[in-house]
């Protein structure tokens, strides 16, 4: 059953998710992403329900929306951005890996939404990109930052890396940890196969920019790290 569902999600999620690209290419191309994204958020909401994933989001508090804030959830599988897009309460961007940004179709589709660029190769570019993150917590947006660079390979949360915390400190902004459970079930690092399941984002006590400043990073990757520890639900 789920190499035929597999076989269902390459096709269909795959044909699906160009079209998402293709179309939202068009539009963005006149209209910027914050109107847009009501838009955006129906078609990856659809794309899901179509791949049959029900997606349920909980909330341990209210949200100041009239504030920027930075959004950390652990960080599973490919479908973490698409979900992020999809699910997020309020309008974001991302930092995200340099190379994506050179995927045919895709880089288009990332650069005219507002996503930023991160290359983890370099500590200079790095640093240039947290600093673009900055000015756009402080002026445009909220932002989502998956706080261990790269996705897990047991399903567990991994360490987390310096720099997204230096820019919650720099930016002023909350920190929102976010607790994504069942994205290991539907597909994982190294692996090709999916599998339908059902996933829960948990959005988790917020740490607010007063707090925010006064811990070390070291403080912080602690406490962050052990909030999203009791948002995810391991099956």
């Amino acid at each position: 059953m789920k190499y035929i569902y597999t076989l269902y999600t390459w096709i269909v999620g795959g044909i699906l998710f160009f079209v998402i690209m293709v179309l939202s290419i068009l539009i963005l191309s006149f209209v910027p992403s914050k109107k847009f994204i009501l838009i955006f958020r129906f078609l990856l909401r659809t794309m899901f329900t179509l791949l049959f994933v029900r997606v349920k989001r909980e909330f341990t508090e209210q949200i100041d929306f009239s504030k920027h804030n930075i959004y950390m959830p652990n960080h599973v599988s490919i479908v973490d951005a698409p979900l992020c897009a999809a699910y997020m309460p309020e309008f974001i961007t991302a930092l995200e890996a340099a190379e994506h940004f050179k995927w045919p179709v895709y880089k288009r589709l990332t650069k005219l939404y507002g996503n930023i660029p991160i290359d983890r190769k370099s500590i200079q570019n790095s640093l240039k990109s947290i600093n673009a993150a900055k000015d756009t917590v402080k002026n445009s947006n909220s932002l989502v930052v998956f706080p261990e660079g790269s996705r897990t390979v047991d399903g567990t949360i991994g360490r987390f890396k310096k720099l997204p915390f230096q820019l919650a400190k720099d930016s002023e902004a909350a920190i929102i940890p976010v607790g994504m459970s069942g994205v290991y079930t539907f597909n994982r690092k190294y692996s090709q196969i999916f599998r339908p399941t059902k996933i829960k984002l948990k959005f988790g006590n917020i740490i607010p920019a007063e707090k925010v400043a006064t811990m070390s990073h070291e403080e912080l990757m602690q406490l962050v790290h052990q909030e999203i520890e009791k948002l995810v639900e391991y099956n």
